[in-house]
């Protein structure tokens, strides 16, 4: 009785807390949790993070739960790059912009990657609904400039030749609207390495 609680929850929400669970099953103990787990009744995404086998069947899933788990945050870098095509590769992590501390949670699911910045550079992401939850994800122009400004890495125009970035895609982006972006992180070196972009993207 106290699993089917727990599933009717877990098909509302992208991830269930501990907090979830208690609030609708009031007295349950975590062991109860780390039995249904081993018993592959549940899976433990992260310590108090649970999900039904089976309900996370794409990538929009493991945004939605990128975002609960970790507030506030917003997927961008390599995984919104790949989720508008802008680089080739199939990522096999979710890496997310956060204002609190930097962490990587390794999970059954995949790895979640939060990277911190500083709360005044927390914009540029939008809403999007996904198979069963909305997420929150930085929009293109942010993505790249997330690139540029958290891979310390990549400088050069080899650097950037070695993203593979689609040029259709890239080239059909606002260039001014990256600019903006990285002016309102006001770092010189930044915005540098948005030119250089910008002008190795535009001779692709």
């Amino acid at each position: 009785m106290r699993l089917n609680k727990f599933a009717e929850l877990a098909k509302k929400l992208p991830v269930v807390s501990l907090a979830d669970v208690r609030s609708i099953i009031p007295g349950l103990r975590q062991e109860t949790l780390s039995r249904w787990n081993r018993s592959g009744k549940i899976i433990m995404v992260a310590p108090g993070f649970y999900v039904l086998p089976g309900e996370t069947n794409d990538e929009t899933d493991l945004f939605a739960i990128a975002g609960r788990m970790y507030t506030p945050s917003f997927v961008s870098l390599e995984s919104a790059l790949s989720f508008y095509g802008l680089i080739p590769e199939t990522v096999l992590s979710v890496t997310s912009v956060c204002t609190r501390k930097t962490r990587r949670i390794n999970s059954p699911l995949c790895t979640f990657i939060y990277r911190s910045v500083q709360p005044e550079f927390f914009f540029g992401y939008e809403a999007k609904k996904g198979r069963k939850h909305r997420f929150l994800m930085a929009s293109p122009e942010r993505a790249i400039v997330d690139l540029l400004y958290l891979r310390r890495d990549i400088s050069s125009s080899e650097d950037m030749l070695e993203l593979r970035f689609d040029a259709e895609t890239f080239n059909g982006l606002d260039p001014m609207e990256i600019l903006d972006i990285a002016d309102r992180f006001n770092k010189p070196w930044l915005k540098g390495k948005v030119k250089i972009l910008l002008k190795v993207m535009k001779n692709a």
